[in-house]
C-alpha cells in the first residue's frame, strides 16, 4: 500500500499553484462584476420604469362602516359558538 507523500514538491509539480491563483482570480472577478450588477441596478430600473410604467391598481370601496361591524360581530359570534360546542 503507498502511502501518501504530501511535500510543496508534489504540489508545485501537479501545477496547485498556477490552479489556486485561477480560482482565486475567477473568484475575485466573479464578485466585482455582481457588484457592478448590484450598484447598476436602480439606474437600470429608472430606464426600465420610463418603457413599463407602473399602473396604480384601485383599492376597493366598502360600500358602509356598519355592515363592517356586523361582519366582525358575527364571526366573533361564530369562533364563540364552535369554541363552546366543542369542550
Amino acid at each position: 500500500m503507498d502511502l501518501i507523500q504530501i511535500s510543496i514538491q508534489r504540489i508545485i509539480d501537479g501545477q496547485g499553484i498556477e490552479i489556486a491563483l485561477t480560482g482565486m482570480i475567477t473568484v475575485f472577478l466573479v464578485l466585482i462584476l455582481i457588484s457592478v450588477c448590484i450598484t447598476m441596478l436602480p439606474k437600470t430600473l429608472n430606464l426600465l420604469s420610463g418603457v413599463f410604467p407602473e399602473t396604480p391598481v384601485p383599492l376597493p370601496s366598502t360600500p358602509d362602516a356598519s355592515n363592517d361591524d356586523e361582519a366582525i360581530a358575527a364571526a366573533v359570534g361564530y369562533i364563540l359558538h364552535l369554541e363552546r360546542r366543542s369542550k
